[in-house]
């Protein structure tokens, strides 16, 4: 009798465990003026400095540059994202908070560090 019990907890733990692993990345929410940011955003962050770092040689305090940018162009992606409900509208928003972003990298990055992150980025795009 113990030994079904404490197979059954045992499995029921694990599924749970399993269950907790596979949820998915919290979206932003705005309620209001106030914007709650999502627990994946320095993740996102470093995972975008971190790539840049590998593909342009950036140096430490270029990365932590490219990181702070970054951070800081979340929100206002969220909030578009959020906020804008027609397509097109939002895609215009987008592309001109991309564009910003852009020429806050290109005040950080050496020509040719800029250069090759457009070739990049629109490779990936």
């Amino acid at each position: 009798m113990k030994k079904t019990i404490l197979t059954t907890l045992f499995f029921v733990g694990t599924f749970i465990s399993l269950k907790a692993q596979q949820t998915e990345p919290q979206k932003p929410v705005k309620t209001g003026n106030e914007w709650k940011m999502p627990r994946d955003v320095v993740q996102r962050s470093h995972h975008f400095a971190d790539s840049l770092k590998r593909i342009l040689n950036l140096d430490e305090g270029t990365t932590k540059k490219v990181f702070d940018i970054y951070m800081a162009n979340t929100k206002p992606v969220d909030e578009i994202t959020i906020t804008t409900t027609d397509e097109k509208a939002r895609k215009e928003k987008l592309k001109a908070n991309h564009e910003a972003f852009n020429e806050k990298l290109k005040t950080i990055l050496s020509t040719e560090q800029f250069q090759k992150y457009i070739k990049v980025d629109k490779k990936k795009n």
